[in-house]
């Protein structure tokens, strides 16, 4: 895997939204247009995608070519286009696209749809998430939806879309929502897309958190990718799309580890963090947050710990020296259902059952280089295991 060229590499950008029937077809047309080519430039420049899959309405059913009022399956077809000409970038070995579906959604899947579904599957490119068998709520696909992506962009669409802007903003995770006034399919909401789009542009460190360097430019990135109700060109606001992902910070990586330097293993643990752990996160696109070494935000150091943590997309856990706070932080983060890595200095006994939670052993007597590749590939092997319990 190389260094990542920028936060969009190797990160799911969860693309959502519907139309309204009732809208002119060229703005339904051209919302497709556009969702193609964002698909297209995400996948091309290493993001990968969540999504969701069943049927396909579209505006008018008695009229041959009727554009869909949902955008999935023109994703999936814009995906499946990407890879065969093999320009996929996705930088790990899990696949590129998360789908989260329900039984009755995958029944409802059009037939005209079931032959790109079926190479899909096969081809290995997608990572099919299910609720519970049964169950077709709406809420818990985007539930689930919410714990892979990174980025939301969004498009038209009503509660729907909302509710996940507020599962995204309740994580601090970016939004990108789109000014398109194409309503939604199911004629609810208070202004999905359209309505955050505003929002957005008044108040954009609600929606996105930039790179340092480009903190000041909230406002006037998220105003380029206007549309102009249909008037711009898409290529343009697709580019302007790609231009604001780059610019979004990178997600943060939490540590939780042996900090007291007066404890005997104190040295080693220093050692094997600032020479290994520190090289492989920033390879992997992460930016590191380690109390007492970092820039604090609180005066207090438990609200610290415990704000950082929650909102972190990647715990890193050394339980070396099973530090009582250290097991309370591994608890937590596990409970939170972020992503977490937990590593010990080789002859640590785990107070926990290895099957259920993986651990990387380490000793700093191995060549770094080594040790690099080996906590890489037990990142990328276990960073997508789902929480212990899921909806």
């Amino acid at each position: 895997m190389a260094a990542v060229p920028h936060t969009l590499f190797g990160r799911y950008i969860h693309l959502a939204g519907s139309a309204s029937k009732s809208r002119d077809v060229s703005l339904i047309q051209y919302a497709h247009n556009l969702m193609r080519r964002i698909t297209i430039e995400i996948l091309r420049n290493g993001g990968g995608l969540v999504l969701s899959a069943g049927k396909e309405p579209v505006q008018a059913a008695d009229i041959p070519g009727s554009p869909a009022i949902v955008f999935d399956w023109t994703i999936l077809e814009a995906a499946d286009s990407v890879a065969s000409q093999g320009r996929l970038s996705w930088p790990h070995t899990r696949p590129p696209i998360v789908v989260a579906i329900s039984e009755k959604a995958e029944k409802e899947i059009p037939e005209h749809r079931g032959a790109l579904w079926e190479k899909l599957l096969n081809s290995g490119l997608i990572r099919v998430e299910y609720i519970q068998p049964g169950a077709r709520s709406g809420a818990m696909l985007r539930d689930r939806q919410a714990q892979f992506g990174s980025v939301l962009i969004c498009i038209g669409g009503g509660t729907g879309v909302e509710h996940l802007a507020d599962l995204y903003q309740a994580r601090h995770r970016p939004i990108i929502p789109l000014d398109l006034p194409i309503g939604a399919s199911r004629e609810d909401g208070i202004g999905g897309s359209e309505r955050m789009s505003r929002e957005a542009r008044a108040h954009p460190a609600a929606f996105v958190r930039l790179r340092p360097e480009m903190s000041e430019a909230g406002a006037s990135l998220l105003v380029a990718t206007g549309t102009k109700n249909g008037r711009a060109e898409f290529e343009s606001v697709s580019g302007a799309v790609m231009q604001l992902l780059t610019a979004i910070d990178h997600p943060n990586a939490f540590y939780v580890r042996l900090l007291n330097k007066q404890a005997e293993d104190f040295p080693v643990v220093e050692c094997f963090f600032r020479e290994i752990v520190d090289a492989t996160v920033e390879r992997m696109g992460y930016r590191r947050l380690e109390m007492g070494t970092d820039r604090a935000e609180h005066g207090f150091i438990n609200v610290e710990i415990f704000e950082r943590l929650h909102y972190s997309d990647l715990a890193i856990v050394d339980v070396t020296a099973l530090r009582q706070n250290c097991l309370i932080e591994l608890g937590y983060a596990l409970g939170r259902g972020i992503p977490v890595i937990v590593t010990a200095k080789e002859g640590t006994t785990l107070p926990f059952d290895q099957n259920a939670i993986p651990c990387h052993f380490w000793n700093v007597e191995t060549e770094a280089k080594t040790s690099k590749q080996a906590l890489l590939e037990f990142i990328e092997k276990n960073i997508g295991r789902p929480p212990l319990v899921t909806a």
